[in-house]
């Protein structure tokens, strides 16, 4: 849960260094897909790393 709540932290504060949003709810808005854009690349990290453990080409310490 900590770990999403930084990411969401993260999200929000990359949303209010954009120069051209102009109201909380765009603030809100973007910085909803940002995080969503993270937990994506999360997500796809972590089947690329399965697939290495499958085919024994990784192991974790």
């Amino acid at each position: 849960m900590k770990q999403r709540n930084d990411l969401w932290l993260i999200a929000r504060n990359a949303a209010f260094r954009v120069e051209f949003i102009t109201t909380g709810r765009e603030i809100l808005l973007y910085a909803n897909v940002i995080y969503s854009a993270m937990m994506w690349g999360w997500n796809e990290k972590l089947k690329e790393i399965d697939s290495l453990k499958e085919k024994d080409l990784l192991t974790l310490k």
